[in-house]
């Protein structure tokens, strides 16, 4: 018989949803990909206006245009989308389709939060008043109620962009785990000294755009440079947009997926994660840091940050 290891390498497959083209066109591929493979997913839906056009000002920080043009993300949207908010009215984007996040959940895969207004999350969260942002959370969570049936138990911040008092208020909403760090294991978050009962299961790898263009690594290459980077008998977190893996760059995702699926790599749900993890997640602060391959800083485990982790 087969030995069977006793720390399996896991990855949850995290799915951002950010904007309308995101679902309408790239979820739907991703569950046809999914289905082939016999895998499950977390998907993170912006349940708010679709304020693509409004995220053209990043394109005056240092480096952010550069960056773009070497992942080849500037493409990803199309130029539609990013009229939204600018040019063309924002449409709401969970109204957009909501068949589209049933059919996620009666596939068996897992649905969340990924905020209201992604845009102005993304941009302005860390400056937000309690009362703002738990109206920005209090509407997706009522739109989501209202299309799916159920509360929410999950949320995906977007950009990896979160404070202490947020987390605050997705507990009281009755969120029990959240990916909005990036990191290296599992945590419940410590807010003025204590624990949150919630468990925060930060991003372990790098996202797709953060790597291609860097070192060489182009769209030929990045599916076995990424399934290199998984930490054999670890929680692996890697988060990817439907915008990006559902649409121009499927076929990167999909191979991404044999390779780990051939090398023996369990994929668990976030929400499967988080149960298998809780009674040894421990607390730990939530920090600001630089990342490689974005020109902002994110939300950070502490611990990740430390000299030699």
């Amino acid at each position: 018989m087969p030995i069977v290891s006793p720390n399996p390498t896991r990855l949850v497959l995290k799915v951002d949803v950010d904007t309308k083209v995101g679902l309408l066109d790239g979820v739907p591929r991703l569950l046809e990909i999914l289905s082939r493979l016999n895998l499950r997913a977390s998907f993170f839906f912006s349940m708010g206006p679709d304020n693509s056009g409004r995220a053209l000002k990043r394109l005056f920080r240092p480096g952010f245009l550069k960056k773009q043009l070497k992942s080849g993300a500037a493409g990803a949207y199309g130029p539609v989308t990013m009229m939204y908010g600018l040019l063309l009215p924002a449409p709401n984007i969970a109204r957009s389709a909501p068949g589209v996040i049933n059919r996620c959940i009666n596939a068996g895969h897992e649905a969340g939060l990924h905020g209201w207004d992604h845009v102005f999350w993304h941009d302005r969260m860390r400056g937000l008043e309690r009362e703002r942002l738990a109206m920005e959370l209090g509407q997706a969570y009522n739109l989501f109620y209202q299309i799916t049936g159920f509360a929410p138990a999950s949320f995906a911040s977007p950009g990896w962009q979160v404070t202490g008092e947020a987390l605050e208020i997705m507990e009281s909403l009755g969120i029990t785990h959240v990916s909005c760090t990036r990191g290296r294991s599992p945590f419940r978050p410590l807010v003025g000294g204590r624990a949150l009962k919630l468990i925060e299961l930060p991003t372990t790898l790098p996202s797709l755009d953060e790597v291609l263009g860097h070192d060489g690594v182009d769209q030929g290459a990045a599916a076995a440079y990424l399934a290199g980077l998984l930490r054999p008998g670890a929680l692996n977190v890697f988060t990817m947009h439907a915008e990006v893996e559902g649409r121009a760059l499927a076929p990167v995702f999909e191979e991404f997926c044999r390779r780990l699926i051939a090398d023996g790599v369990r994929f668990p749900r976030l929400i499967d994660a988080a149960r298998e993890e809780a009674a040894d997640a421990c607390g730990e602060e939530v920090v600001w840091g630089p990342i490689q391959g974005r020109a902002y800083e994110v939300a950070w485990q502490a611990s990740a940050l430390e000299p030699g982790s």
